[in-house]
């Protein structure tokens, strides 16, 4: 290695080429609905508290950051804009251009509906504590933009870090769905560099992502996932390995097949800064690009992903944590499938995972991170937890290293 020849301005030396084992194929749809079989081998009466809890827990008065809290009566206005936003179908993707020019902005915003960003400051208003770390966080289905303000309040709250919003929209929940099932698996091919494979809200966030690794003065970047977010983030890693195994003398031609059809300028910007991130990462050859990834840490909730593997299986990059409850029927379609088992899986996801035993509920903040919180900072003593809600299972397995950082801690570096 060290005498190797290295063209660190186009491309990875021929030598220096990921040789890894190549990211596993998609799904086939027939693969997804035996996944869904097993995920919903519940009792038909249980679904629907599998995804909000138990029926104690419907009744106000809610907890501060508690998503129950988007119906109320004496907020008719959030209340009437979700239920709209989950209900009426929009397409996932910027407003075009005679759209914009024909019909105001509330239109608009009504049926087109994009990924947006936004950054939720941290727990003292401020937005550039702790410089050397980027957050993201990317959300779930039916998640308007209230809701993901509510989630990157609580993050903000507990881990006192600003967090960069990856604002997935709800395109209603039927599209929503159809996201998922595109995300995990059932793509006109499954290389991840042909047209139709990754949906608006992932070539999105990859291209967020990766001009954070890039930056020479950032050392960490942290992305907090949850639900459809987890299979956004699996495709962010899908195409990243893609591109390290890949030889590009111009990457423009590598993000078009990513990004399907570009007929926006919005999108063509959008693929020019992919391209980009893309050269800046693979400019220095293997070990740059290892160094640069090595600085990303993954902590996903109810992981509903069918693939999500480390990028460099050989050092565990990127570090990965998974949290799930027992009952969510959302983590059953992914990292607590039964599928995940065998000699030829349909689920293949990296990475240590942290159950929370018997517990019911799929909503980031009601049921996941309130009872890590009620475990680390216990304040009333109603909700105080004496015990782990996500512990450790084997000898060989440490506590979550996303403890590591609440209220404002900072664990070692990785490296």
């Amino acid at each position: 290695m060290k005498h190797m020849k290295t063209d660190t301005i186009s491309k990875f030396p021929v030598t220096d080429i990921l040789t890894t084992d190549p990211w596993p194929p998609a799904n086939r749809m027939i693969d997804l609905v035996e996944v869904a079989v097993e995920a919903l081998h519940l009792n038909p009466t249980d679904y629907f508290r599998s995804v909000f809890g138990v029926p104690s827990s419907w009744l106000p008065p809610y907890r501060r950051f508690s998503e129950y809290n988007i119906i109320n009566p004496w907020r008719l206005l959030t209340t009437a804009r979700y239920l709209m936003d989950i209900t009426i179908p929009s397409y996932p993707v910027s407003a075009p251009a005679w759209a914009r020019m024909l019909f105001p902005g509330f239109i608009n915003r009504r049926f087109w509906r994009s990924t947006s960003f936004f950054r939720q400051p941290d727990e003292y208003g401020g937005v550039s504590s702790f410089p050397d770390e980027h957050w993201f966080f990317i959300n779930g289905i039916a998640t308007n933009e209230d809701v993901a303000k509510l989630n990157g309040a609580y993050l903000a709250h507990l881990f006192h870090r600003p967090v960069t919003m990856v604002q997935n929209a709800t395109n209603s929940l039927p599209v929503d769905l159809y996201e998922c099932v595109i995300g995990k698996g059932f793509k006109d091919n499954p290389d991840s560099t042909d047209q139709k494979t990754m949906t608006e809200p992932a070539w999105r966030a990859t291209a967020a992502i990766l001009e954070a690794l890039n930056a020479d003065q950032t050392g960490r970047v942290v992305v907090i996932a949850h639900s459809q977010g987890t299979i956004i983030m699996a495709n962010v890693l899908r195409a990243v390995s893609k591109a390290l195994r890949s030889e590009q003398l111009h990457w423009h031609p590598f993000t078009n097949k990513l990004m399907g059809e570009v007929k926006t300028e919005t999108q063509k910007m959008l693929r020019n800064n992919l391209a980009h991130s893309f050269s800046e990462l693979t400019r220095g050859g293997r070990n740059e690009a290892l160094q640069r990834l090595g600085k990303l840490e993954i902590y996903t909730f109810a992981n509903c992903a069918d693939k999500m593997c480390y990028v460099y299986p050989s050092r565990q990059v990127p570090y990965m944590e998974h949290f799930a409850n027992e009952q969510d029927v959302v983590a059953r379609l992914g990292i607590l499938s039964p599928l995940r088992d065998g000699a030829d899986p349909l689920i293949e996801i990296d990475g240590p995972v942290f159950e929370q035993e018997t517990a019911w509920g799929h909503l980031l903040n009601e049921h996941y991170l309130a009872p890590i919180d009620d475990y680390l900072y216990p304040g009333e003593s109603r909700y105080r937890r004496e015990q782990d809600p996500f512990p450790v299972k084997r000898a060989q397995q440490r506590k979550p290293r996303l403890y590591k950082y609440f209220h404002g801690k900072r664990p070692a570096s990785l490296h």
